[in-house]
């Protein structure tokens, strides 16, 4: 049996070393069994929940798993927590490997899908796996709660204040620096002040801002972060601590912020963390209030799924910030991509805005005559004919273990049948028989012979490629959230580059889509594309 191996832990602050200990007991089990651990095929998940199934190492594991022919026959774990915490969860990923014929073994509790009573064991520790991971929950917001209540700090950093260890826990101190910073926001803000232009102010000066989040790039001040600066009670000494709880989006890890009713807030107050005296919070309350009523949001466009077609796709070459659209969010205005590191923050050199309908159309126009000319068609059927040529090798090597399965099964039938002849039939002789017949059949639907005539015409390929992206821009926009996620399988990132009143686009495009060979092109804004050369 051909085995492949996943290990995971949970957390940053484990051990890596679990990971190797859950491997070598994986290799123990296989080679007490005789069966072979394929070095290709160990997956990983280092400081990654079971909670979610959006795990690098796992997604991997499953779509080798249902590659034809298969990779693999078994995949071997240390138990199911390593799997998944979420019952649900198991049962699909265990559900998908058993119709891709695939078995899974966990190693230290002997459950086996093969085996009749592998259901009931799944049920029973996927329970077992599910009520930990909520019970770790409760007992950490319990600890959590503790802390606030005898004075301690219980979340991160907060700009203006100092994280202090002390023998008990995290205790806050002011920063006199930071506060200084905290009290001119205020103070703008109070005066009437646009979060916008508080950022491009503090960073005109070089202020430095608060730390940047994990995964943010930026090191400059940002409308959104003075927006909750402004509303953080802290800064007038009063401590609001569970005003939110966090949930995991089913089937991912991603946890999404969701409030919690009045009643269920702990607060309480401590006079040595005020930096913001209480007649300036509420001038700046008010003109939040104000704001709000007047135009709906906070000072700042409200967050929301954009609906406009290459927003995530371009790039700014000055600071290689996605082009957003910046202005014309009105039903009467023309809305503009332009650079949200220079329009927000002011942190930015290219102050470029270009209308969102006429970049769009060059943008597409562009691409659409670039991709249809001879040299790219003729790229992308010898592109196509190369993949089907290794679909039909890949078919013809299963093909031929299929065959030599099928006879060696046929070879066996005939010694059990003559078995059977000299002594007479027994329980384990009828069974024996039953399984290699039931698997001779299913092997015999299996055959085929390839059709000498499966590779298409080279003349019809090029018919077919060049009318479907002959009128590209119209598809495109008929389901804009649809044609984005198509968008992004061809190309990563077009980076827009300033010249005078229109940008110059470059990036690489991939014609056959993820995992082919590019073809990297070039457009003008108001020009075209130019011909495109080929990177291969």
């Amino acid at each position: 049996m051909r085995c492949a191996v996943y290990a995971r832990y949970s957390s940053d602050r484990q051990s890596p070393q679990s990971i190797q200990d859950q491997l070598r007991k994986c290799r123990e089990y296989a080679t007490v069994h005789d069966w072979e651990v394929l070095p290709e095929h160990v997956y990983t998940d280092e400081a990654q929940s079971g909670a979610g199934a959006d795990r690098p190492g796992l997604l991997q594991l499953m779509a080798m798993a249902s590659r034809a022919p298969k990779a693999f026959d078994v995949v071997l774990l240390d138990d199911t927590s390593r799997l998944s915490r979420n019952q649900g969860e198991t049962a699909r990923i265990v559900e998908r490997l058993s119709f891709l014929g695939v078995r899974l073994v966990a190693v230290s509790q002997g459950i086996d899908t093969q085996h009749d009573q592998a259901d009931v064991l799944l049920t029973v520790h996927g329970l077992v796996d599910s009520l930990y991971i909520k019970e770790l929950a409760k007992k950490t917001h319990r600890g959590l709660e503790g802390k606030v209540l005898r004075g301690l700090h219980a979340g991160g950093r907060c700009f203006g204040y100092d994280n202090a260890t002390t023998a008990d826990g995290v205790r806050l101190h002011v920063n006199d620096q930071e506060a200084a910073v905290v009290r001119e926001i205020f103070g703008m803000a109070a005066d009437g002040c646009s979060l916008r232009s508080i950022a491009k102010r503090l960073n005109k000066r070089g202020v430095p801002p608060a730390r940047p989040r994990a995964g943010k790039k930026y090191a400059t001040w940002c409308p959104s972060a003075i927006r909750a600066m402004l509303r953080r009670e802290l800064y007038t000494g009063k401590i609001v601590w569970n005003k939110s709880r966090f949930v995991k989006q089913p089937g991912t890890n991603k946890r999404l912020r969701r409030a919690r009713p009045p009643h269920e807030w702990t607060t309480t107050t401590d006079p040595t963390l005020r930096i913001i005296d209480d007649q300036t919070w509420d001038r700046v309350q008010q003109h939040i209030l104000s704001v709000q009523e007047q135009y709906g949001h906070p000072g700042l466009a409200r967050g929301a799924r954009t609906p406009y077609l290459l927003t995530g796709l371009l790039k700014c070459a000055t600071c290689g910030a996605n082009l957003v659209i910046v202005t014309g969010r009105g039903k009467s205005a023309h809305p503009s991509y332009g650079c949200p590191q220079n329009f927000y923050r002011g942190a930015c050199q290219n102050h470029l805005k270009v209308r969102q309908d006429r970049l769009e159309e060059r943008f597409l126009d562009g691409l659409q005559t670039a991709i249809t000319q001879p040299d790219a068609v003729q790229y992308a059927v010898t592109a196509l004919q190369r993949a089907l040529q290794e679909r039909l090798a890949a078919l013809q090597h299963h093909l031929e273990r299929t065959n030599q399965r099928k006879h060696e099964l046929e070879k066996e039938l005939a010694n059990l049948i003559a078995t059977v002849a000299a002594c007479g039939p027994t329980p384990a002789l009828t069974t024996a028989i039953t399984e290699r017949e039931q698997e001779l059949k299913t092997l015999t639907n299996q055959v085929f012979s390839p059709a000498a005539g499966i590779a298409p015409n080279i003349d019809d390929l090029q018919a077919f490629i060049t009318e479907r992206v002959a009128n590209i821009s119209s598809l495109l926009r008929k389901d804009v959230e649809r044609a984005k996620n198509e968008l992004q399988k061809h190309a990563s990132s077009i980076t827009m580059t300033p010249t005078d009143d229109h940008y110059t686009a470059s990036g690489t495009w991939n014609l056959i889509g993820s995992g082919g060979e590019a073809m990297r092109v070039w457009m003008v804004a108001g020009g075209g594309f130019e011909p495109p050369t080929f990177g291969l």
